[in-house]
């Protein structure tokens, strides 16, 4: 995931490895986390593979290294952003790519939208199954806890489908909250 998201800020600027961190603490921090440890690595690798050119310039007494995508990095990085979402990938990987959305044409992005959408609705549904199922077997405190994860799902899977029509038709953002 770490090298999509490089890629990903990369794309239209030369950073550094500390302006890339700040960038992914800013952008996406709230649901990625990347620390120098894999960051500098990952730089690295990206550049040896020519997904990422790397420039150095020295700025008061002080060598700084640029990093940015290559064409063919680019690529690499569209294949992977327009790519179908799966809900087997974490959390993380659908917030990163929806983050990077604006790179795709709007008719791709809708696509990959709606089709997560109909995947968040599946999920759901499978949910509201378990539910009617168990409904009435809360006997223990196991019982309930185990139960509140059912509910969590389900809060999640209505929160995100509601998020997703919103994003898919770009409702203005006062609309999130307005609505109940």
């Amino acid at each position: 995931m770490l090298d999509y998201v490089i890629l990903g800020i990369v794309l239209n600027k030369p950073l550094t490895g500390y302006a890339i961190k700040k960038e992914i603490e800013l952008g996406i921090g709230n649901f990625y986390k990347a620390g120098y440890g894999s960051l500098y690595p990952a730089l690295k690798k990206l550049t040896d593979k020519g997904y990422l050119t790397l420039t150095e310039q020295t700025q008061v007494d002080r060598l700084k290294k640029y990093y940015m995508a290559t064409e063919l990095g680019r690529a690499v990085f569209l294949k992977w952003l327009n790519s179908p979402i799966s809900i087997a990938t974490a959390n993380t990987s659908v917030f990163v790519r929806i983050f990077f959305f604006g790179e795709l044409p709007e008719d791709v992005r809708r696509q990959r939208i709606e089709e997560y959408e109909l995947e968040m609705q599946r999920i759901l549904e499978d949910y509201r199954k378990l539910q009617k199922q168990f409904a009435d077997s809360v006997n223990t405190t196991r019982d309930y806890f185990e139960m509140s994860t059912l509910y969590y799902g389900l809060q999640s899977m209505m929160g995100m489908v509601r998020w997703l029509d919103h994003i898919k038709e770009q409702k203005p953002f006062s609309e999130f909250f307005s609505e109940d």
